[in-house]
């Protein structure tokens, strides 16, 4: 119901006017929860409120975090950030560290390193902290404050280095083997980077206040003749000399105190743990777990641990600074994978949590000066709606008679490259018509609560098989439909070589004889790998490749080892799986409402039957065709045509052993993986689902495709026209 609908009523209310129980109208409530919203930007938004709603700002944290800064900002952050924690891990008292990096190779590589550092220092002996006797001087109150003082000079963040690992680089190997050479020096070593003065306010005013109490200063001198004792450098040489608390601390809590006796510096086992978007919720979950007495908990994520789940006990966060974004190019449809430099809002909520369960420390791979640039750190990161395509955007709209969606009073408004490409796009897939109203096929696609291609493609395989009737397996053809609308809607699941995903077994080899043993599993990995991709392989589609393994991993018996055998990610097929049911139900639920796309050739229980019966049921070749034409139905407007020819490449390109295509929109050469289902066949013309930068242009989703289809179901894209009488047409092999 309207506004305008919710005041009559009210007024007819207020004039005395009897309102029946079932006719009233309630005021529609919305709360809206963020931890990085842009809070004055969007409640400032006239075209959204006319009266500025009420807000309310709930404190996340009670304990204090001590923030710490570099001196430079390294290139090699990875490095930086091993030293760190085996650095911690020497120098501090017991508390989990948690290390933020950008993706899960990166993550895997960390992992390693530390696990194997971790051997190397089992031997030696705990120290005491606080507790050498005559080593240290007694720390006064004055040189307290003098330590928290906020108007200490920031000259030496003068010099600062800014760079970024691109895709590439990470993509050239992260060699773990190389670091046992350094692993004693770079521990024994980390003075280099001395901690900078941090300083942060808040709203009530500066957040040293509370030092002018003599109950609050009393336990910061405890807790500074702790730190005191942490290296055998004088104090002005300390990494902990020139910090401040970055949050309003709690004196009075008991945790607080604790942690400013004297205590053990823990020199025990390093319990390393992995944890990332794409791992098994099993090994996510180990993160949760008690660890064995005397070990520190490490931590290594991706920012998945930024907001989403709290881990207990962690004290420690070292934050890289970097995270890795998935930018996507309007013009070209091009995505790339880039490693940037994260917000000041996604800054704050990693340092927030090694506040979370008792006071902590953040470790700030990067400078006090680099984060003060805002073309380095912005205060919020770019929002989503910037950095995908729209197209399902602007068709939902559409479907709820919002035609001027450039109207649209959007919190982050629409780019107009993205508008125009999302409304090209609906075009050549039939949901707009010329005056960019919705088609029959459109209103059909908008019912479908995934991607406008995704849903084009099963509305086009029913009707194909409702107006052609020579079609047996009707029931069998629909479930490898919606398999092949489920497998391009993910990743591949298929592990790639040097996936190292699996659970770690950190009770393994020596590191001498793990050099062997880690090339032999890869190399087994590598062939498991290829091993699996025969089995399933369907050379006209990676979509009915993965469709094929997908119905496979269904009708197993025991789906956790079938993907074990067959290298494929678990998490990844239960998600394709759950979402192939769900497409089958809405089709027949739509059925009831669109006689034009019903399905007429049983129930839903039919087609599971259909297909899950039998064993290794692969489509036919008609079959194959016809799953073929839905797919380029869904992707007509990215076409590539195989070039046969090296004119125009540099050397380097000559060398790459991948098929070379021209795309119909790209100027640029791109390029069929040779991991590819496809790549055995090199067809002359294929579809593809996505385009995806890395060293090189690459195309995914591959399905092989004929040319008289582009007229059929990309005509809006095609040129026609009559052959020229003169000159008359010829063929030139060498330029084809």
């Amino acid at each position: 119901m309207s506004k305008d609908t919710y005041a009559d009523q009210q007024k007819k209310i207020r004039s005395a006017k009897n309102v029946k129980p079932e006719d009233m109208i309630s005021q529609l409530k919305v709360v809206l929860m963020s931890a990085t919203l842009q809070l004055k930007e969007f409640i400032s938004n006239r075209r959204l409120f006319d009266v500025i709603p009420p807000t309310v700002e709930v404190p996340a944290r009670q304990f204090p975090v001590t923030i710490h800064f570099t001196k430079r900002t390294h290139d090699d952050y990875l490095a930086h950030a091993y030293k760190k924690v085996l650095s911690i891990h020497k120098s501090l008292p017991p508390g989990g560290i948690l290390v933020f990096v950008t993706g899960q190779r990166e993550v895997d590589y960390l992992c390693k390193k530390l696990q194997r550092a971790s051997k190397r220092q089992i031997g030696k002996k705990p120290e005491r902290v606080g507790d050498e006797c005559g080593s240290r001087q007694e720390i006064d109150e004055k040189e307290i404050f003098e330590a928290y003082d906020i108007d200490r000079t920031e000259a030496e963040h003068q010099e600062d280095m800014f760079s970024s690992y691109g895709e590439d680089e990470m993509d050239d190997g992260l060699n773990v083997d190389s670091s046992d050479a350094e692993i004693e020096s770079e521990t024994d070593t980390d003075n280099d980077d001395e901690d900078s003065a941090a300083h942060e306010t808040t709203e009530d005013g500066p957040v040293l206040s509370f030092l002018k109490h003599a109950e609050s200063s009393s336990v910061l001198k405890a807790s500074f003749k702790a730190i005191s004792g942490i290296s055998g450098e004088s104090e002005a040489a300390e990494e902990f000399s020139n910090v401040t608390i970055a949050e309003k601390s709690n004196p009075s809590n008991p945790s607080f105190s604790k942690r400013t006796e004297p205590t053990s510096v823990s020199h025990g086992r390093l319990h390393v743990l992995p944890l990332y978007a794409m791992q098994p919720a099993s090994q996510q979950l180990r993160v949760f777990r008690d660890i064995p007495e005397g070990e520190r908990l490490v931590v290594v994520a991706t920012n998945v641990a930024e907001t989403s789940l709290t881990i207990p006990g962690i004290t420690y966060v070292v934050d890289t600074g970097k995270e890795k974004v998935k930018n996507y190019d309007h013009a070209t449809g091009m995505a790339s994978y880039e490693v940037q430099w994260i917000s000041k809002a996604s800054a704050s909520q990693r340092a927030g949590r090694a506040g979370r369960t008792g006071p902590g420390h953040c470790y700030r791979l990067y400078s006090g000066a680099a984060y003060g640039k805002d073309d380095l750190f912005p205060e919020f990161s770019e929002p989503e709606i910037k950095k995908m395509p729209v197209d399902g955007l602007v068709l939902m709209l559409k479907f709820m008679k919002i035609d001027k969606v450039e109207n649209f009073p959007f919190p982050t408004p629409l780019n107009n490259e993205s508008l125009v490409e999302a409304k090209r796009c609906l075009k050549t897939l039939e949901a707009l018509d010329s005056k960019e109203k919705l088609t029959s096929m459109g209103k059909a696609m908008g019912q479908y609560p995934m991607s406008p291609r995704h849903s084009h493609l099963l509305l086009t395989i029913i009707k194909i098989l409702k107006s052609q009737q020579g079609y047996a397996r009707s029931n069998f053809i629909l479930g490898y439909a919606t398999a092949a609308a489920s497998a391009l809607s993910y990743a591949n699941p298929f592990l790639i070589q040097g996936d190292t995903s699996r659970e770690s077994n950190q009770d393994g080899p020596d590191p001498e004889h793990k050099d062997q043993n880690e090339r032999k599993r890869q190399k087994k990995l590598k062939a498991m790998v290829r091993e699996a991709r025969r089995d399933f392989s369907i050379p006209s589609s990676d979509a009915l490749t993965i469709s094929h393994a997908l119905r496979s991993f269904e009708c197993s018996r025991n789906p956790v080892e079938f993907c074990r055998e067959y290298s494929l990610h678990l998490k990844t097929m239960e998600e394709m799986s759950k979402l192939r049911k769900q497409l089958l139900r809405l089709i027949f639920h739509h059925s009831k409402f669109c006689d034009e796309f019903a399905w007429n050739y049983g129930g839903s229980e039919d087609v599971e039957q259909a297909w899950r019966s039998g064993t290794d049921k692969k489509p036919m070749l008609n079959e194959e065709e016809l799953l073929g034409q839905g797919i380029c139905a869904g992707w007509a407007d990215r076409v590539a045509k195989k070039i046969n020819t090296f004119s125009g490449l540099s050397k380097e390109d000559r060398k790459v052993r991948a098929g070379r295509y021209q795309s119909c929109i790209l100027d640029d050469t791109i390029y069929l993986h040779r991991s590819s289902s496809v790549a055995r066949t090199s067809p002359k013309f294929v579809v593809y689902s996505e385009l995806l930068n890395t060293k090189r242009s690459y195309m995914h989703g591959v399905t092989s495709i004929k040319p008289g289809w582009l007229f059929k179901y990309a005509s809006s894209l095609c040129t026609f026209s009559a052959p020229l009488e003169d000159p008359k047409p010829y063929y030139k092999p060498q330029n084809d």
